[in-house]
C-alpha cells in the first residue's frame, strides 16, 4: 500500500540552485528557505526538493530545513526528495520521485526503506513500464511549461484525461500549471497539479543561487494562495 501522497497542490523547487564561487551554499540555502516559508504562508502544504546541481550534503541539509519549515505548520504537510532516494528518509521526507534520467522505478523501490511513498515523473508515449512499481506520477507537459523547456508537445486536458484511465495511479499534472489553467483540468480524472515557475516567479532562464525572483516573498506568498485556492476548488471532490 502507498504511503502519504501529495497534496492537490504541490510545489516542486527551482532547480537551479548552484553553489557559488567559493564553494559556499549559505546564501542560496537561506534564500530558498525564505521563498518556502513564503509558500507555506501561501498555504503550500507539500514540496517537492528537486535540485540537481547541489551535492547530496547540500540536498539533505536544504531538505531537513524545508521539513522543519513544514513542521510548523498545525496541519498535515508533505516533503518529497526527487532522484535523492537514498537520502528521503535522512530527510524526514514522506517520499522519494524518481525521472527519467534516474532509477527506474521498479529498482527505487527495491531500495526505498519501507513505508516511503515513490513517485515517478512520465511523459506521452511512456509504456507501462516506466510507473510500474510507483505510487503517484506527475505527467507532463499539460500545457507549455513556463519554468524549463518542454519535453514534448503539450496534452491539454483531453490528452491527460487519456493518460490518467490508462495509467492507474494517482496523476499529478506539471507543466505551464498556473492558478488561471487550473480551472482546466478538472473532469480529468487528476488527483492534483504541480508547478515551479507560477510559484517561484521565474522563467526558463535560469537564475544563480541567491540572485533572482525566489527572494520576492511577498509575490511567492500571493501566487502560491492563488494556486493552493484554484487546485482546492478542482480537486476537493477527487477521491483522495
Amino acid at each position: 500500500m502507498p504511503g502519504a501522497l501529495p497534496p492537490p497542490f504541490l510545489a516542486i523547487t527551482p532547480g537551479v540552485l548552484e553553489r557559488d564561487a567559493g564553494g559556499g551554499f549559505t546564501q542560496t540555502h537561506d534564500a530558498m528557505l525564505r521563498a518556502a516559508r513564503a509558500a507555506i504562508a501561501g498555504g503550500v502544504r507539500g514540496l517537492l526538493v528537486r535540485e540537481p546541481s547541489l551535492a547530496d550534503g547540500d540536498v539533505l541539509r536544504l531538505a531537513r530545513a524545508l521539513r522543519e519549515a513544514l513542521d510548523e505548520v498545525d496541519e498535515p504537510t508533505w516533503l518529497g526528495l526527487h532522484d535523492r532516494v537514498h537520502l528521503a528518509s535522512a530527510a524526514g521526507a514522506q517520499a522519494a520521485h524518481v525521472g527519467g534520467r534516474s532509477l527506474p522505478a521498479a529498482e527505487a523501490r527495491r531500495v526505498l526503506d519501507a513505508g516511503l511513498t515513490l513517485g515517478v515523473s512520465t511523459h506521452d508515449g511512456d509504456d507501462r513500464g516506466a510507473w510500474e512499481g510507483a505510487d503517484y506520477a506527475l505527467h507532463a507537459p499539460v500545457f507549455t511549461p513556463v519554468s524549463k523547456h518542454a519535453s514534448g508537445a503539450a496534452l491539454g486536458h483531453d490528452g491527460l484525461a487519456r493518460f490518467v484511465e490508462r495509467c492507474g495511479l494517482p496523476v499529478w499534472a506539471v507543466g505551464g500549471i498556473t492558478s488561471e489553467r487550473i480551472g482546466e483540468l478538472a473532469s480529468t480524472g487528476a488527483r492534483g497539479a504541480a508547478a515551479i515557475g507560477a510559484v517561484w516567479g521565474i522563467d526558463a532562464t535560469p537564475i544563480r543561487g541567491a540572485e533572482g525572483p525566489i527572494t520576492d516573498a511577498v509575490g511567492i506568498e500571493t501566487r502560491a494562495a492563488a494556486l493552493v485556492e484554484a487546485a482546492g476548488h478542482v480537486f476537493s471532490e477527487v477521491p483522495q
